[in-house]
């Protein structure tokens, strides 16, 4: 009954999008959406962007770099700094840290995950305790390309507290993780 499209500013794509200049559009069919635009069949929404954030692209290097940091002890060209502005996040969140993944047993959930970035971009969403539907199959995990989304289904049966999180290595060790309840 829904179905998301990512959108971004095209002015340098790059820049913004590594300045978080992204988001998303949920269309939701003809007759099938509330009087607020939500699908009717759905009890709740989440949408949910894997992507690694360069953030020596963004827009806001050099602020950060005046805000956070002594400017003069700074070499933006060394390798280490480099890599310490790689973000492995889902919506810009790392470790864990996600706010608002929670449902009750029995609701009807759609996750709406989406991928953007470079060829390091290559996710694997999975959700530990519970399964979802998509494209007619039983799943816990999905494959997400750069610039591809994926309509989850879900209605959770196992209350808890369950690890959200890309099963690329590499990108768990990174911080890709999240948290999603449920409660009975």
């Amino acid at each position: 009954s829904s179905i998301v499209w990512p959108y971004h500013s095209h002015v340098d794509a790059p820049a913004d999008t590594n300045s978080g200049l992204i988001g998303a559009i949920i269309i939701t069919g003809k007759g099938m959406a509330r009087p607020d635009g939500r699908p009717a069949d759905v009890d709740r929404e989440f949408v949910t962007l894997f992507t690694v954030t360069d953030e020596n692209m963004s827009w806001y290097l050099d602020e950060n770099i005046a805000a956070y940091a002594d400017p003069s002890a700074v070499d933006v060209e060394s390798d280490e700094f480099v890599e310490s502005n790689l973000m492995h996040g889902i919506n810009g969140f790392v470790y864990a840290n996600m706010p608002g993944l929670d449902m009750k047993i029995g609701e009807r959930v759609r996750w709406y995950a989406i991928a953007l970035g470079t060829e390091v971009d290559l996710h694997t969403p999975h959700w530990h305790g519970n399964v979802g539907v998509w494209d007619g199959h039983r799943i816990d995990t999905i494959d997400l390309m750069p610039a591809t989304t994926r309509i989850i289904d879900m209605v959770p049966d196992d209350p808890g507290t369950w690890m959200f999180h890309c099963h690329v290595n590499d990108h768990i060790a990174a911080g890709m993780t999240a948290i999603y309840r449920i409660a009975e």
